[in-house]
């Protein structure tokens, strides 16, 4: 395959100019005060500049709306009531102009190259419909953890076949798709919680390019209660993708029952470790929701029963052995 021709840039001051812009960061924020300062800053680092970002706040309660007035210009803000980050992507891309549409999370960073080695290669070809790249995890004061969630097997472009066998690794941070094809598939689905039957509809649509280079950084965040909040109207997915796909889709559904159960189950014991016992009982009943038979969750609910010096006893003896 013949490399990517560069990717056009213009100047950022040209997007103002009442010109559409080739690209469209949508960023949807919720209590990002923390964050969202260096979250942008990451666009404004970005080698390709002909962009413009358009962040909604989506019901923020804390500092969000006062620090992205600092921005002036520079930035588009909706404000709207809270409604998830599907909804808040919607409406941000249905207030934006560009071809190409960025997505980007309030607590994700761009390293410098990804947006001109992404729209290179969606210049390239018309047949890729989104191009993703690989993503670096971060702990929450910025250090890289040496992880990311693509492996061996999930490191290449999928077919639609390879998206129905399994969950495949995409990040919305890492996102560069076309205008066109996001219409074509019908938006993100407001009623869903995550946005995972979103990226199996939108590669009806065409091609999918992996960039394999870890051109954004995810922040690993504390996982309670945010794990609660994103798996409520989880049978909307499974009820979704069985009634368009059919048995075609059982690979998926699979994989998708088994990561819920085990991100529930981690986030249950790492509660429990922290001696927040209820937050693990809530996690750990709600695991069960997707599999009743595990007979060790049982036994972990009851364990969160017990005064914390029981538990950290029973621990000390697990380690011993």
């Amino acid at each position: 395959m013949a490399r990517p021709e560069p990717a056009r840039m213009t100047s950022a001051a040209s997007t103002s100019g009442g010109r559409t812009p080739r690209v469209s960061a949508i960023i949807p924020v919720y209590n990002g005060a923390a964050t969202i300062s260096d979250v942008l800053q990451s666009i404004f680092d970005q080698t390709f500049t002909d962009y413009e970002v358009v962040v909604v706040d989506d019901g923020s309660t804390d500092a969000t709306a006062s620090i992205l007035e600092r921005f002036g210009s520079r930035i588009v803000v909706i404000r709207q009531p809270n409604q998830g980050f599907c909804a808040a992507r919607n409406a941000g891309i249905a207030k934006s102009k560009a071809e190409y549409l960025a997505l980007l999370d309030a607590d994700d960073f761009w390293l410098p190259t990804k947006l001109e080695k992404s729209i290179a290669i969606l210049d390239q070809s018309r047949q890729v419909a989104l191009v993703y790249t690989d993503v670096s995890n971060c702990d929450t004061a910025g250090r890289e953890l040496g992880t990311s969630p693509v492996d061996a097997q999930t490191a290449h472009s999928p077919t639609l076949d390879e998206m129905l066998s399994r969950l495949w690794p995409i990040m919305p941070s890492t996102v560069v798709m076309r205008r066109a094809a996001y219409e074509k598939c019908g938006r993100f689905a407001e009623g869903f919680s995550e946005d995972l039957d979103f990226w199996i509809r939108i590669r009806e649509q065409g091609e999918f390019s992996y960039l394999p280079e870890k051109l954004t950084r995810f922040t690993m965040g504390p996982l309670y209660p945010k794990v609660l909040r994103r798996d409520s109207r989880g049978e909307l997915f499974v009820r979704s993708i069985r009634s368009r796909y059919g048995d075609r889709a059982s690979g998926v559904l699979q994989s998708y029952t088994q990561h819920k159960v085990r991100i529930l189950r981690n986030t249950g014991l790492a509660e429990l470790r922290k001696g927040n016992r209820a937050a693990a009982r809530k996690c750990l009943i709600r695991s069960l929701s997707y599999d009743r038979t595990a007979f060790k969750t049982y036994l972990r609910i009851a364990r969160t029963l017990l005064p914390m010096s029981i538990i950290r006893a029973l621990d000390r003896s697990r380690d011993r052995r």
